[in-house]
């Protein structure tokens, strides 16, 4: 007996669905792990030291980059995380010449050329619309933090910032320079972090973080959430 070979191709192979489904719990258990490991984080005493926790402070704030990281891959803003306006609100001045207020004020004067880029950028490209957003956050936060600052200390904030020619020649701005931007802000507001000594102080940091992630996750989405550097 022979058998019909055009009936035998005819019919495709059945592929099992277990890989799917145990990818779909894995991504969904590290999603539940993450949420929950910011939580534990941000619900955690109201400074960073080693008495404090289990984790190094540099161990500590690795961890909670990438949780942060983790949720801004899923476009899930992570529990009890303000927008850094918001987190102003609660804040107090800072005292001047702290190693707390010149961090703020390097973060601050950060989020100005934030500011000042995505200007530069909206007024260059077709879409302009992301660009307009991310001046926007940049623009309020930057005023919001320069409220903490008395009269004496207040940031002294450059008219312009400065383009290389080939930025300035280009069409549009360059992502990969907001790239390396971004890299400067997540060092200023780790630093912050580590050096909230109140609660007020670390939700804001908490809340500059998040902002710098959010921008990174934009900027750079191929990035990998689960890198353990920060």
């Amino acid at each position: 007996m022979k058998y019909d070979d055009s009936i035998r191709q005819g019919v495709a192979p059945r592929r099992p669905m277990w890989p799917g489904v145990i990818t779909a719990i894995v991504l969904i258990a590290l999603v539940g792990l993450g949420t929950w490991l910011a939580t534990s984080l941000v619900r955690s005493s109201d400074s960073v030291t080693e008495e404090s926790s289990e984790l190094t402070a540099s161990q500590h704030i690795e961890h909670l980059v990438r949780v942060l990281r983790i949720s801004a891959a899923s476009a899930t803003t992570p529990p009890h995380v303000q927008t850094i306006p918001d987190a102003v609100v609660s804040s107090e001045p800072v005292s001047c010449g702290s190693r707390y207020a010149q961090a703020l004020e390097h973060a601050t004067i950060q989020l100005h050329g934030v500011d000042y880029f995505s200007t530069v950028a909206g007024a260059r490209v077709v879409d302009t619309a992301l660009w307009r957003a991310q001046q926007s956050q940049a623009h309020d936060s930057a005023l919001a933090l320069t409220r903490l600052f008395p009269p004496e200390c207040e940031p002294g904030v450059p008219v312009t910032f400065v383009l290389s020619d080939t930025l300035r020649r280009a069409d549009g701005m360059s992502l990969g320079h907001m790239v390396k931007v971004s890299d400067n802000l997540l060092d200023e507001w780790s630093q912050l972090y580590l050096l909230a000594e109140t609660a007020p102080e670390r939700e804001l940091a908490l809340a500059g973080l998040w902002q710098v992630i959010s921008w990174e996750a934009t900027w750079q989405p191929g990035k990998s959430p689960f890198t353990f550097t920060s």
